[in-house]
């Protein structure tokens, strides 16, 4: 009689709520999909502790009524009365009373089934659970699952999902089917679905925070900004912090992934990558046997010039960052901002011929940005090439300056007034005729000057 209540670990006078939670709490341990030997001894077990605790409860109520005295001046029953058919049959036996049904254990056993069953072998339970014969229960209980889906991070794949929905007649709203998927996606770190095949990156978002393996990943090319934009897509499906993601791993990246941000990060970021590739150069200097001072000075070129290029680099994304606003059509400071720096650069190379390095920093970021209209570009330049060689000026800067200013000067003013006069923003008019005519025009009316001035 006791071997119910041992295998839900109770004692022998535990009462029908002690034992309606001991299952609840045992089916979170216990599920079918893990060990179906154990689930079944457990409901067998919950089903056979209440069946006792109801026979106890019947033999009681039968103690009770079974000598009830008749009233004192109470008429003989008439055996032949139709009103008393049995004769001193009166008193009748208690009918059995079904125990009543215990929602939030049904709702968990439910929800156990859903994450752990096939989706057919789910919908075979559902319809074959006597409990949710009863309309009213089935209804409750349905209310019940989905609110748990929608709120309390339960987790259903989409297959039971739907069983759920056609079994209890509920439309779950678009957004409990986001936050089912990513919930799904975190927990099997499958991010297909959000446009991200490498664990690596759910991986590190899960990760506790730690900077020095958050910082060696952020120098990776690319990582930083995988990081951010998947973060920013589960965060935005589930419409809250995503449960199992590390919050500072989220702004960590998100921080590097900000073309405007030049906080201490961005620094290390640079300074940590570019000692990478100076201790890679450094490594194949030391094979081929340099002598150490050559050694010496090509790693000191190598970390130059590794940190340069990435400040560049960020520079860059700044300024299309800046061109994908809709401000900088109404402000020609910031949509002619590659215009300037072209300048700027023509102006230090000019005047500080000494130094070629300051020119080259302020105009490459310039005409760096218009890489992706590289054929446009390509004959902007050529074309200032092409007048700079010819001209019988000495003191020119180099013609390779010349040439990227040119072509830096050259895309961005004909793309503002592309933008200007149709009203958008200079990003939305990379690749407009309007540019592609104006660069043939200067590559071959360029290149006629220059050949007029040079035989002319």
């Amino acid at each position: 009689m006791t071997g119910a209540f041992t295998l839900l670990g109770l004692p022998a006078d535990a009462d029908e709520r002690a034992v309606k939670r001991a299952y609840a709490r045992l089916l979170k341990t216990t599920r079918p999909d893990e060990d179906p030997a154990g689930f079944q001894r457990l409901h067998e077990a919950y089903q056979e502790a209440l069946a006792l605790l109801t026979g106890q409860l019947l033999d009681a109520t039968a103690a009770d009524t079974r000598f009830v005295p008749a009233p004192l001046h109470a008429p003989a029953p008439d055996a032949s009365s139709p009103a008393s058919p049995i004769g001193h049959a009166d008193i009748l036996p208690p009918q059995p009373v079904a125990p009543p049904i215990d929602e939030t254990a049904l709702r968990e056993e439910v929800i156990v089934h859903a994450e752990g069953d096939l989706p057919s072998a789910f919908r075979h339970y559902l319809e074959r659970h006597p409990a949710l014969y009863d309309l009213e229960v089935k209804q409750r209980v349905g209310q019940a699952i989905f609110e748990g889906i929608a709120y309390e991070e339960v987790q259903v794949r989409p297959g039971p999902l739907a069983v759920l929905a056609d079994f209890f007649g509920f439309t779950p709203p678009d957004w409990v089917e986001r936050r089912q998927q990513v919930l799904q996606a975190v927990s099997t770190e499958d991010t297909d679905a959000f446009d991200e095949d490498r664990p690596l990156t759910i991986r590190q978002l899960k990760r506790t925070f730690g900077w020095p393996l958050a910082l060696v990943l952020a120098c990776v090319p690319g990582f930083a900004f995988r990081a951010a934009r998947l973060s920013r897509r589960l965060t935005a499906d589930y419409g809250d912090d995503v449960p199992g993601l590390d919050g500072r791993q989220q702004a960590f990246f998100e921080r590097i992934a900000d073309p405007f941000y030049a906080g201490p990060w961005r620094w290390a970021t640079v300074l940590l990558t570019a000692a990478f590739a100076t201790l890679a150069i450094a490594g194949l200097c030391a094979v081929s046997a340099l002598a150490p001072e050559r050694l010496q000075r090509m790693t000191g070129l190598t970390f130059a010039a590794a940190a340069g290029m990435l400040c560049i680099w960020h520079a860059m994304r700044a300024l299309w960052a800046l061109r994908e606003r809709p401000a900088t059509l109404h402000s020609p400071w910031i949509a002619l901002m590659p215009a300037w720096l072209a300048v700027a650069g023509l102006v230090v190379a000019w005047w500080l011929p000494q130094l070629p390095a300051l020119a080259f920093a302020l105009v490459l970021p310039a005409a760096l940005l218009h890489f992706r209209q590289f054929f446009d570009a390509l004959r902007f330049a050529i074309g200032t090439s092409w007048l700079a060689r010819a001209w019988p000026t000495p003191d020119l800067p180099s013609p390779w300056l010349l040439a990227l200013a040119g072509a830096a000067i050259g895309m961005t003013l004909c793309d503002w007034a592309y933008a200007k006069r149709h009203r958008i923003s200079i990003a939305a008019a990379a690749g407009n005729r309007w540019t592609t005519v104006a660069s043939f025009t200067i590559f071959v009316g360029l290149g006629i000057a220059g050949l007029a001035i040079r035989y002319g």
